[in-house]
């Protein structure tokens, strides 16, 4: 397998489900939007890609493998976290989920959870919407949530809950407020007085952002 979280064509072609040729994994990739990056270590134009799994699968299944060796080797290196059909908004704020189940699972291995001292259970991925906090995140970027980490930590970007709506921003940390800064600077800092904190929830850290790169 590839390093961190992340598939080439040819092990793609690997799991059950998956188109069996290279060419078909990169024509189902651009209809279903995959996020892509650069094959290091590689000469030439190859790609990795982060691949879903969908809710329903139970787990992902390779292909020719009657001793399930292959699969079991895969799920050993992988954990599979949920994806949800919710855009965090990087701008004026979205709707927030309520009661949903996830819409897909993404791989994730697991010696990068062990190394970031994550729980499996903590993380949850959410896509931005919105450009007020480029350059860092881009309209429609992967975002993994850590949703142990409830408390707020100067200078770390964070998934705020409002009403009904998810904002993602960076956070400052004042004696008497929390500023939410977005990274555009086109966007106005907000002030969050602390009398009025209790009507925020913060639903977690952002820990990693996946962006799809490429036509």
């Amino acid at each position: 397998m590839s390093n961190d979280n992340w598939l080439t064509p040819k092990e793609i072609t690997k799991l059950q489900g998956m188109p069996s040729s290279i060419q078909g994994v990169h024509k189902k990739a651009k209809k279903e939007s995959w996020p892509s990056r650069k094959h290091e270590g590689v000469r030439g134009p190859g790609v990795e890609y982060l691949v879903p799994f969908f809710h329903g699968t139970e787990e992902p299944q390779l292909k020719y493998s009657a001793d399930n060796s292959e699969i079991n080797k895969f799920m050993n290196e992988f954990v599979l976290i949920p994806g949800y059909s919710v855009q965090v908004s990087a701008g004026h704020g979205s709707t927030a989920m309520e009661g949903m189940e996830p819409s897909r699972f993404l791989a994730y291995r697991k010696k990068w959870l062990k190394y970031r001292g994550f729980g499996e259970k903590d993380l949850v991925i959410v896509w931005a919407k919105g450009d007020s906090m480029e350059p860092t995140i881009h309209n429609n970027d992967t975002l993994v949530i850590n949703t142990s980490r409830k408390k707020p930590l100067d200078g770390q970007i964070f998934v705020i809950r409002f009403e009904d709506s998810l904002w993602v921003k960076r956070v400052q940390i004042r004696a008497n407020s929390w500023v939410l800064i977005s990274d555009n600077a086109l966007y106005p800092p907000i002030e969050i007085k602390h009398e009025e904190q209790s009507n925020f929830e913060i639903v977690g850290q952002v820990v990693n952002i996946s962006k799809d790169i490429g036509d």
